[in-house]
């Protein structure tokens, strides 16, 4: 078990033990919680509001969650840490923004957003309905049409700057597969 407290004595209420307790593994909660924010910009603010949500739900209802610690599963460092980062993920995908629905029309999927002006028809090039997904079409087009960056694209649909790099180039090799045989 790790040193510097008793955890029994912060279980009966005392203050000296939650004191040491608090000030063990507060940075322990804090890391944790800051790994998960990493790319956030308010990360300090954030984190620790977090670390005091880790906290309050340690002693809620007469410390039940910090009562349900078993040493012989896990060190305290470990298990506060798993706790720390699940308050932290649970936070974020509470205040994820809204998604679009890739089954709608990728004109639709837009919003009021303003149209890019058309293309020249002698430079678009005929593909095949079907050949690329209605996914694939609307990331192509935001990146390609619309010169988005990929991380504003991914805020846009509401999802990862990985995803949106991963459907790009899923269908870039599509489009170089049809254009090379055809």
């Amino acid at each position: 078990m790790d040193t510097g407290f008793d955890l029994g004595a912060c279980l009966r209420g005392d203050k000296k033990a939650w004191d040491a307790f608090v000030e063990r593994f507060a940075p322990v909660i804090f890391a944790a919680i800051a790994k998960v924010l990493q790319p956030s910009h308010r990360l300090d603010a954030q984190a620790e509001d977090l670390c005091q949500e880790v906290f309050l739900r340690l002693v809620r209802d007469d410390y039940r969650l910090l009562r349900t610690f078993d040493q012989s599963r896990a060190s305290l460092t470990t298990w506060l840490t798993v706790i720390s980062r699940s308050t932290a993920i649970d936070s974020l995908r509470r205040r994820r923004l809204p998604t679009i629905n890739l089954d709608d029309d990728a004109s639709q999927a837009l919003g009021p957003a303003q149209p890019p002006p058309p293309a020249d028809p002698s430079d678009q090039i005929e593909l095949p309905s079907g050949l690329l997904s209605p996914r694939q079409e609307l990331v192509l087009h935001l990146l390609f049409d619309s010169q988005m960056e990929v991380e504003q694209v991914a805020t846009l649909l509401g999802v990862d700057a990985q995803t949106v790099r991963s459907t790009k180039h899923k269908a870039i090799l599509k489009l170089r597969a049809h254009l090379d045989t055809g």
